[in-house]
């Protein structure tokens, strides 16, 4: 008994230096230092799952629960963002199409013009005309759960190009209908996002800029965009005291494209962002695709309609315009840098569309998952819902995410994926974070939140804070310092959401320091910042 005793200990303290700190620090210091912050009195309900590895080496650095399953939350847009970018390439473009269904003479169309929806999520101002695609820290789909901002342009930029290509192909007037197919998705609804579809125009959302009126019991003032004869709103919402309650949200009515302003927002306030989404995204994109056109002089005499044939039906018909959109790697940097729900719902199902059996997301997780199975990961471990991570049995580990993590850097598009992810202190999700550190500007890491409020004692509880990504340590004499990371906290319950969150970063924060400056004193060397 003694001599088994002897050595399960030996074997103990193996695997903590091999497991915790293999990087010739005190195992025991560094597990003090993290333990310290998983025992704040924040954490009192909470669990953790944490893993840090060598890039290079594979080699664990700092290891938690590893393996424990946890909701990801937004994590998991490193599966789908990750998934897509493999399967469909870097350099893949959406190509969307407009189509005649009746000869073009004199300038007339006897038939339907057909805009046959490709997928592309960023049907918007984003494209910049260079190849890139433009994108705000805060954005506009977030409105109303936290502080929001618009990418400057036209949201309807995208749509207007393809109206002037069509009126510049000598087009005047159309007989038949204005349509919106959509069929290449066959899944258009998540119970996270809503209503979605292969047609993304401004993301399927108006997006409202609200002032207070001029006194108390005025009706605040609002401008919206896009600012066009389907979109139809009124204006219930009222100015209160300076002291009064903020609170204004946007209804939709019946309609393409109608909404209701509710709520209050009190004297002297800035202005504040909402938007409105649109219920049913095809045909409210046909609506604003007639507008359009008619606004470049072309005459339409039919309805507006949405059809769900899919391309395959209009292979043969003349195309009049076509959007190609920049490389997929910018679509996958939006998504990833402003953690966009939508889009990354939308990429299994367009890896379902266009490389499996059907534009579901079955299908595309199929591949996405044959993917990395074909990359070592342990896909079997893991369940996942949603390409957003806002499904209800979405569980991930620390450990999967840092293998699939160690997987992409090993890939030739590492470089897009990497560039990809929010930069501590600099851009994206975490730009407000790591501001008086020594990793910022070092952190890239995707963000993941998942929080909601009781009814029994008006109590928040973070289901989930995660934050994956990687260390850049590296210097010129070491220029192989880069490190994979995990941190996973569950069921954290705060009595405040804003203070909440500041709390639970911080706490990863803390964590991270204490990793890298751990490694410093192993390899005595200090990076610049970059």
């Amino acid at each position: 008994m003694k001599r088994t005793s002897r050595l399960s200990i030996s074997l103990l303290a193996l695997i903590c230096w091999q497991v915790i700190n293999p990087a010739n620090t005190s195992c025991d210091e560094l597990g003090e230092e993290i333990d310290a912050i998983m025992k704040r009195p924040l954490f009192k309900g909470s669990s953790f799952g944490i893993l840090v590895t060598e890039l290079e080496s594979g080699k664990s650095v700092y290891a938690h629960r590893p393996l424990a399953l946890q909701a990801p939350a937004s994590t998991t847009k490193l599966v789908s963002c990750g998934g897509a970018l493999g399967i469909l390439g870097k350099d893949f473009r959406f190509r969307t199409n407009v189509v005649i269904t009746g000869e073009l003479k004199d300038g007339v169309v006897n038939g339907d013009l057909v805009l046959i929806a490709s997928g592309d999520p960023n049907l918007s101002q984003r494209p910049d005309g260079k190849g890139r695609l433009r994108f705000v820290a805060r954005d506009h789909s977030y409105a109303g759960f936290s502080e929001a901002d618009l990418v400057p342009g036209d949201p309807l930029q995208t749509i207007r190009e393809m109206a002037r290509n069509i009126a510049a192909r000598g087009v005047k007037e159309v007989k038949g209908d204005v349509v919106v197919d959509d069929g290449l998705f066959k899944e258009t609804r998540d119970s996270f996002v809503g209503n979605f579809s292969a047609i993304c125009i401004n993301d399927n959302l108006v997006d409202f800029t609200i002032k207070p009126g001029d006194k108390p019991g005025d009706k605040v003032q609002a401008a919206w965009q896009p600012d066009l004869d389907p979109v139809k709103v009124k204006i219930e919402a009222r100015t209160t005291e300076k002291a009064g309650p903020r609170r204004l949200w946007i209804e939709s009515t019946a309609g393409p494209a109608s909404f209701v302003i509710k709520g209050t927002l009190p004297a002297g306030s800035r202005p504040t962002i909402r938007v409105g989404k649109l219920s049913n995204p095809p045909l409210a994109a046909a609506h604003l695709f007639a507008a359009v056109l008619e606004k470049e002089g072309i005459r339409i005499r039919g309805g507006r309609q949405q059809a769900a044939f899919g391309p395959k039906v209009y292979m043969d018909y003349e195309v009049v315009a076509r959007h190609i959109s920049p490389p997929f790697s910018e679509s996958v940097r939006v998504t990833l840098k402003v953690s966009h729900n939508l889009h990354a719902t939308m990429y299994p199902v367009i890896v379902g569309a266009l490389h499996g059996k059907r534009g579901d997301r079955v299908a595309g997780y199929g591949k996405i998952r044959e993917f990395f199975s074909r990359g070592g990961l342990a896909v079997n471990s893991v369940l996942l819902q949603s390409g957003s991570g806002g499904g209800r049995s979405d569980s991930l580990s620390a450990r999967f995410l840092v293998d699939l993590l160690q997987f992409m850097a090993r890939r030739k598009d590492f470089a897009q994926f990497f560039d990809a992810l929010p930069i501590g202190g600099i851009d994206g999700t975490i730009s407000g974070r790591f501001k008086n550190s020594p990793l910022w500007g070092r952190v890239r890491a995707k963000t993941g939140t998942l929080v909601y409020k009781g009814s029994f004692n008006d109590q928040w509880i973070y289901l989930s804070k995660a934050l994956a990504g990687y260390i850049d340590l590296r210097t010129e004499q070491r220029p192989d310092d880069l490190l994979c990371f995990t941190i996973l906290i569950a069921n954290t319950v705060v009595p405040d959401r804003g203070s909440g969150v500041g709390d639970l970063f911080g706490a990863q924060e803390d964590i991270l320091e204490a990793i890298a400056g751990h490694w410093r004193k192993r390899v005595g060397s200090v990076p610049k910042k970059p």
